[in-house]
């Protein structure tokens, strides 16, 4: 393990809300440095297509967020986050890169897909169990696949997978989607996309690769399977004394504050945060102004 850095701002998270809030404390002029467990940018990083408020391509977003916060002088420590502990004053944060101590902390760890939890879903696991439809579809030109989910993920996959599959099956719990108008009528309008209402998936098959999923006790046969029904709000690392919801997401007890003192909270990994993009960053930039105008009352 390295040495101990130290920085004004540490932000455990290279998504939109953590870059976000590195840009915010590092034009205010703070020593900052953040942490990614994966790629920067999050899980926007794999939409070619922004469609809300927000508009252009996620890859190209992430790059120009890291680019500026590098230029600006952000450090990236390049580690898994572990911990958080309290030492004196000062916090730490504990990576497989070292120990870290701030004076304040933006926790932007984010969430990850949700698994269906379903026999063959870990055993399948990048054998034709895919989380990106943009990244992976080319994969699976000319053949079937499934998509389960109601919401804009999964309509907007189904759609981008609808130019390379034969066929996509979506596979959806109620009777209603609860996505935007445009994806609803993107995938209703598809020739290739077959719905299947008020069904769930109850297994996947195959050994080297996924060879079927069984909904309602009929099997479809299919090469691929992707699953979006939630997220799941990456907080394991975090001590006890971090308050959290039912769900595991981040309880902010003082504007953007945590139950930790000089432990703000943004994103979705905050209970609260909207799902948006804009939401997001705009999460990230208000944490960060909670942890700057927390450091100038505490050196005043």
């Amino acid at each position: 393990m390295s040495d101990t850095t130290s920085h004004d701002l540490v932000v455990i998270g290279a998504g939109a809300a953590g870059l976000s809030a590195a840009l915010e404390g590092l034009r205010a002029g703070l020593a900052t440095a953040w942490l990614e467990a994966q790629m920067f940018g999050g899980l926007v990083l794999n939409v070619n297509v922004l469609d809300g408020e927000v508009q252009g391509s996620g890859a190209e977003l992430s790059s120009t967020w890291m680019s500026d916060a590098v230029e600006l002088g952000g450090e990236n420590l390049e580690g898994v986050a572990s911990g958080i502990e309290r030492d004196g004053d000062a916090l730490v944060v504990v990576s497989d890169a070292g120990r870290h101590r701030a004076r304040a902390v933006v926790v932007a760890s984010g969430a990850a897909l949700k698994k269906l939890g379903v026999p063959g879903e870990a055993e399948l696991e990048h054998k034709g169990v895919s989380h990106c439809a943009d990244c992976d579809g080319p994969m699976f030109q000319g053949q079937d696949v499934v998509v389960v989910g109601g919401g804009d993920s999964a309509l907007q996959s189904a759609t981008v997978l609808s130019r390379f599959c034969s066929r996509v099956h979506l596979v959806h719990r109620g009777s209603a989607f609860r996505a935007k108008p445009q994806w609803v009528d993107a995938v209703l309008s598809a020739a290739n996309i077959q719905v299947h209402w008020n069904s769930v998936v109850e297994e996947l098959l195959g050994t080297a690769g996924v060879e079927g999923v069984r909904v309602n006790g009929e099997t479809l046969p299919c090469s691929g399977f992707f699953a979006f029904v939630g997220l799941q709000p990456a907080t394991a690392f975090l001590p006890a004394e971090i308050a959290r919801d039912e769900r595991g997401a981040v309880l902010a007890v003082n504007g953007m504050e945590t139950s930790m003192p000089g432990v703000f909270a943004a994103g979705v990994v905050r209970a609260g945060c909207g799902g948006s993009l804009a939401d997001a960053m705009a999460d990230g930039q208000a944490a960060a102004q909670a942890a700057i105008a927390h450091l100038a009352l505490a050196k005043a």
